[in-house]
């Protein structure tokens, strides 16, 4: 079996630190790389770390030449400090990786979205991220996953008041999200990660580039 080389963006984060260390201890990588703003504290004879600005990644563009690039950034509105630091990380940012990951020929580009994703929306932040899959599907990747989880459950380096009250919220009323409502069911992290890198390693027996996938497939494929 050849192993493959990974790429991560957003390691740090709920879903990124998952990913990371469910590719580390995959049998299906031999190599992971990661870009942080500050190393993590943490090692492992597969990992290699950068620490950069990310408002320079072209220097940086050989770290590219891997399999699959795992894109898990996200930050909210409040920690950004306004709609256009936001939109800078959630759609900018997201853009330009792909957009390298298309120049090094990646085999696969995951990235996580959000559940009501549309372009459209009244609402900022799934209008955001709307743009950011239309702007990624039209980039042409040669294998592109979309992830659109609800509302992410696991333990945040950073505390976050309303998410932390819907998550409470979400787990007293988990037995009303059944039938057309379990779809919109909170999924844990550590689920979407490993949801991530089985459709990335799954064989693509269509003509499909782009496969996008739902909160319920996730947790489906996630909790396996």
């Amino acid at each position: 079996m050849n192993m493959k080389t990974a790429l991560v963006f957003g390691a740090s984060g709920l879903t990124g630190q998952h990913c990371l260390m469910q590719l580390l201890a995959s049998s299906k990588y031999e190599s992971v790389t990661i870009f942080v703003r500050k190393k993590l504290a943490i090692s492992h004879p597969k990992l290699v770390q950068h620490e950069i600005k990310f408002d320079d990644l072209a220097s940086v563009s050989s770290a590219f030449n891997v399999d699959h690039v795992y894109c898990c950034l996200g930050t909210t509105i409040k920690k950004a400090g306004t709609k256009s630091a936001f939109k800078a990380i959630d759609l900018d940012l997201v853009v330009q990786i792909a957009k390298l990951s298309k120049q090094h020929a990646v085999e696969c580009f995951s990235v996580i979205s959000s559940i009501g994703a549309d372009k459209g929306s009244l609402s900022f932040y799934t209008s955001i991220k709307g743009q950011m899959e239309q702007a990624l599907i039209a980039i042409g990747l040669n294998k592109l996953i979309i992830a659109r989880p609800s509302l992410l459950l696991g333990e945040r380096k950073e505390q976050r008041l309303l998410e932390h009250l819907s998550i409470r919220l979400c787990k007293v009323l988990s037995w009303l999200f059944i039938g057309s409502l379990a779809k919109y069911k909170a999924i844990e992290a550590k689920s979407v990660a490993k949801a991530l890198i089985v459709y990335a390693n799954k064989e693509n027996n269509s003509n499909e580039c782009v496969h996008i996938v739902e909160n319920d497939e996730l947790m489906l494929t996630g909790n396996r």
